[in-house]
């Protein structure tokens, strides 16, 4: 990692300007890498992670110890990109919390997602609570599975939504290593939940699921 400076001031200097458009996968993480790697070109390195894990969103989805196996990766390193995927799941969390954002596209409800638990391993229930404006009151990690079934408790997530005071919820769960499809155990548990829920006039405005660079929405498909 020799290069000199100048290029980590070009890859600024661009970024100042324009932000990242015009910028290729492995200059958005190689401008990353210029924060954790104080000296050096991290180029090649940006290139081999990129080539690993096969994309950007990946290389930061990626676990500590994968990327401690990546040649120029140390431990450090590897738990820079994941501290800085989290506080992107953290920021999201925070945002919405705070501002009592309104949820009115589907991007952003799935980029908020994905922040949130699209790099799980197993998979998580999530749940959004939102008031009669639609406004997003909280966010919550309702339970952590196994890789084929997520642990959701209807009981659970009725007295989280109590706890808000929410009107309605959004549902999300991630198919990691799967394909964004429910199974007859998604269908049934979402029934169930939406019949909990009912009995308080609280309404599932969606379940989503998240796999890989898809996502399945209950709502679309006419299963709510």
């Amino acid at each position: 990692m020799s290069k000199a400076p100048g290029h980590r001031e070009r890859l600024r200097e661009r970024f100042e300007k324009d932000s990242f458009n015009g910028f290729n996968d492995y200059e958005v993480l190689e401008f990353l890498l210029t924060f954790i790697f104080r000296q050096g070109d991290v180029k090649p390195l940006a290139k081999e992670l990129i080539k690993t894990f096969g994309s950007f969103s990946k290389v930061l989805d990626a676990s500590v110890e994968d990327l401690k196996k990546i040649s120029g990766m140390g431990s450090v390193s590897a738990l820079s990109l994941v501290a800085f995927r989290q506080v992107m799941a953290y920021y999201f969390k925070d945002h919405v919390s705070f501002d009592k954002e309104q949820i009115t596209k589907m991007s952003a409800l799935i980029e908020m997602l994905r922040a949130s638990i699209g790099h799980k391993q197993n998979e998580v229930l999530f749940a959004i609570f939102l008031n009669a404006k639609n406004e997003v009151l909280a966010t919550k990690e309702l339970g952590e599975g196994t890789v084929s079934q997520a642990a959701a408790f209807p009981r659970r997530i009725v007295e989280e939504a109590l706890k808000h005071k929410a009107s309605s919820i959004i549902l999300a769960h991630n198919h990691p290593g799967g394909i964004a499809e429910p199974s007859e155990y998604d269908e049934s548990i979402t029934a169930e939940i939406k019949n909990a829920l009912a009995l308080l006039e609280i309404s599932i405005q969606d379940h989503i699921i998240l796999a890989y660079n898809e996502y399945y929405s209950f709502k679309r498909n006419n299963l709510l």
